[in-house]
């Protein structure tokens, strides 16, 4: 039981918009991603543990984003190097460390 907290786990979380080259259905879904600055500060102040999970190796969002973004939610930032974007493309379909995570704060 969580007692009414509110926790937030990120994978590959990113704020900023940028483009694929050659990729306008990626660019599309980006744009229509991302939330508002007002959205996210609503966000921020509903949660009251935040993770954000990302690689060093991502090959869908690039790496300063994806530094950037704990930053600008104020989330806890979790590198695990060599896991790409995570998923069945990248060999992963299981992370450790959210399970760890729920765990903890379960």
């Amino acid at each position: 039981m969580n007692n009414g907290k509110r926790h937030y786990i990120s994978l590959a979380g990113f704020s900023k918009y940028f483009e694929w080259e050659n990729k306008e259905d990626l660019n599309r879904a980006c744009k229509e991603f991302l939330v508002s600055r007002n959205e996210l500060e609503n966000f921020k102040n509903r949660c009251n543990k935040k993770y954000s999970i990302y690689s060093n190796d991502d090959h869908i969002v690039p790496f300063d984003l994806l530094q950037y973004y704990p930053k600008d939610i104020n989330a806890i930032p979790i590198l695990i190097e060599n896991i790409g974007h995570m998923g069945k493309k990248s060999g992963l379909e299981e992370i450790p460390k959210v399970i760890e995570i729920i765990k903890e704060n379960g």
